[in-house]
């Protein structure tokens, strides 16, 4: 089990402003990062597993810098209110276990996460800036790979692997809140496969 604890003052963040992926650097005056994670692991023969829990809690108050970038409202919110930071995800699992038989060895990892931040929208009309978020996603990969060594192939290996085998559709933002000008989805499902040589 690990934990940790941030106080800190001109918090520096990065916010996307807009459509194009170029990220900008913002100040919040007063900033609060802490959580706890809890990490497992087993080996048994050629068994291997893992497992990994997380929690955090990230947040901020008062813009101090590149204030242009963020709507009056927004500005006025933050102002005298601490919220959560675009990137701060409350709580992500992953997991994964593999088997090596015969040179072969197959595996797959799983990763779970609560969802990053979104604008909370009131019945007033108005709205808190990443004051929500979005659902939870879960993405499953798989892979393969065979070493032929025993072949008379020394250092060749060959790997094949399926990212988000059961092409779970997500998005990773929705293009609201705080430093996200556009929205973001994960991966679909893909396939890759390569060889490698070892000398």
């Amino acid at each position: 089990m690990d934990s940790y604890y941030k106080q800190a003052i001109h918090l520096i963040d990065e916010g996307q402003f807009g459509s194009p992926i170029i990220l900008t650097p913002f100040n919040y005056r007063h900033g609060q990062v802490y959580g706890v994670e809890f990490t497992g692991n087993y080996t048994a023969g050629h068994f291997q597993t893992y497992a990994n829990v997380a929690f955090q809690r990230a947040i901020g108050k008062e813009f101090e810098s590149s204030q242009f970038n963020f709507a009056p409202e927004d500005l006025t919110y933050v102002a005298s209110h601490y919220i959560h930071l675009d990137h701060e995800q409350q709580m992500t699992i992953s997991g994964g276990a593999a088997y090596v038989w015969h040179g072969t060895r197959v595996s797959g990892d799983l990763l779970v996460g609560s969802g990053l931040r979104a604008s909370l929208d009131l019945p007033n009309g108005t709205s808190i800036p990443n004051g929500a978020h979005l659902p939870y996603y879960r993405q499953v990969n798989l892979g393969a790979s065979h070493a032929f060594d025993a072949e008379g192939l020394k250092g060749f290996s060959a790997r094949v692997d399926v990212i988000n085998a059961f092409d779970q559709k997500y998005q990773i933002r929705n293009g609201t809140g705080i430093g996200v000008g556009a929205p973001q989805y994960g991966p679909r499902r893909g396939y890759f496969v390569g060889v490698s040589q070892a000398f």
